[in-house]
């Protein structure tokens, strides 16, 4: 009201005052209001009649329809320009404010429809399917997700996933990103799994329904942080078979464990342990993985033995400490 040298009244749809230099005025009947909306028209009022004062008052017409008014109290030949020029600013900020909303709304019906994505086991209905085909996502065709954890909301992972273009930001620093295009889903990819902020990706297979293979793919993800510390890529195939373990012998796996983790050097031990399985018991590589001397790798070996009962270099012990180690919560 300061930049005017004149006093300006903002009207709703009812000609009520909503703004006004005069605060007295808000919530009160704006009569010259009620004829612009009537009109849809301009309405200059030039001499004081009554409580009404001379100034102009311009219809705010947004979609053919007037959504509110605004007048400038004033001979009519001096703040017509701004007159003009509030209105042009209120309309800007109108459509602004319906963008602002209409891009709120497309953000939320997006991220609703791919949570349904996320989390639907039954077959998909026409309707689903149409609106798949809204966000570009053909859902007639065989479905893969890729769950990719990190820094979230990095620019490094959010071009990612602007790149993809289906996804969806899950919790713990993941985001699952969705594809029925697997071979140039795999060349997007090339160049962003080096990326530091990226710590581990894991794929489902090619799937009917999208949360099957999520499902998958969080398995291959647990499985793979405990088995495959340092590998980068994880593939829910190549670990299934230890995804599909019984589930009623985790306590008892669980309990070799819970002596390392009494134990003051449990986390060198896993780390053993973890290195050990990735270099298939290559006591030379495992040496120089971990950066120790075989006489301290060994050392470590013989440990994990004393305190779990289990010897690595027996294969059906180291059976049992992998899936031990699939179950360790640590």
């Amino acid at each position: 009201m300061k930049v005017i040298p004149y006093n300006i009244n903002v009207m709703d749809e009812n000609g009520i005052i909503i703004g006004s230099g005069d605060s007295s005025r808000i919530g009160t009947l704006h009569e010259g209001a009620k004829s612009v909306i009537q009109t849809k028209t301009i309405n200059e009022i030039y001499k004081q009649s009554g409580g009404v004062k001379p100034g102009v008052n311009e219809p705010i017409i947004m979609d053919g329809m007037v959504i509110g008014v605004v007048g400038i109290t004033g001979q009519p030949d001096e703040v017509r320009p701004f007159s003009k020029l509030v209105r042009a600013t209120a309309v800007l900020l109108i459509e602004q404010e319906q963008k602002n909303l209409q891009e709120q709304n497309d953000r939320f019906n997006r991220e609703t429809f791919y949570r349904e994505l996320s989390y639907r086991e039954n077959s998909y209905d026409d309707a689903f399917i149409q609106r798949g085909k809204l966000y570009g996502l053909d859902l007639t065709r065989k479905i893969q997700a890729i769950i990719v954890q990190g820094r979230t909301k990095t620019k490094v992972l959010n071009s990612l996933c602007e790149k993809a273009r289906h996804y969806l930001f899950l919790e713990n620093h993941k985001v699952v990103l969705f594809t029925t295009d697997h071979q140039n889903f795999m060349d997007k990819l090339e160049g962003w799994i080096d990326q530091k902020e990226i710590r581990k990706v894991s794929f489902g297979n090619v799937e009917e329904i999208a949360a099957v293979s999520i499902k998958q793919a969080e398995s291959a993800l647990h499985i793979g942080t405990k088995l495959k510390p340092s590998q980068k890529m994880v593939y829910y195939e190549e670990l299934k078979v230890f995804v599909h373990l019984s589930y009623p012998y985790k306590e008892s796996l669980n309990s070799f464990f819970s002596v390392i983790d009494k134990s003051g050097s449990k986390l060198d031990l896993i780390q053993t342990l973890q290195a050990y399985i990735e270099e298939s018991g290559d006591m030379n590589q495992v040496a120089s993985k971990l950066n120790i001397h075989r006489n301290t790798l060994n050392y470590r070996i013989d440990k994990i033995e004393k305190l779990s009962g289990k010897n690595p270099r027996d294969y059906l012990d180291m059976f049992q400490l992998i899936c031990g180690l699939m179950w360790y919560e640590n």
